[in-house]
């Protein structure tokens, strides 16, 4: 059996809080893909990208109902909290090719995919 190597590069990490007049509009957003409830919005939201030197941050918000529909992201700028912005992004499809693991981010995300990231916050966990 071929493991897979020890992810090693880190996630960036940066948090913010889903404003409530956005979970509205996730919920908006998920209405052409067979609808969501409020209570599926993530409001805690963490770039999980791999640690990068821009102040633009993605987070996941929301899964959309459907083979490849995607997930609803918010994206914000550190320092400018206000400047969020959500968008239906389809997903990535890069899968590990030793635990066929399948990468959790939106297609054409920058850095690593998340299987090949270590997140030492041990909230994953």
């Amino acid at each position: 059996m071929t493991l897979a190597p020890p992810a090693t590069r880190p996630v960036c990490g940066a948090t913010i809080v889903l404003p409530a007049s956005l979970v509205v509009r996730a919920v908006a957003l998920a209405t052409a893909h067979g609808g969501a409830a409020a209570e599926d919005v993530e409001r805690h939201l963490r770039c999980l990208l791999q640690a990068h030197k821009s102040n633009e941050h993605y987070a996941f918000v929301l899964e959309l109902s459907g083979a490849e529909t995607g997930a609803v992201w918010a994206r914000w700028e550190a320092g400018a909290p206000s400047r969020f912005v959500l968008k239906v992004l389809p997903d990535c499809p890069a899968t590990d090719q030793v635990t066929h693991e399948p990468c959790g981010e939106f297609a054409g995300h920058q850095g690593g995919h998340t299987y090949q990231l270590a997140d030492g916050s041990g909230l994953d966990e």
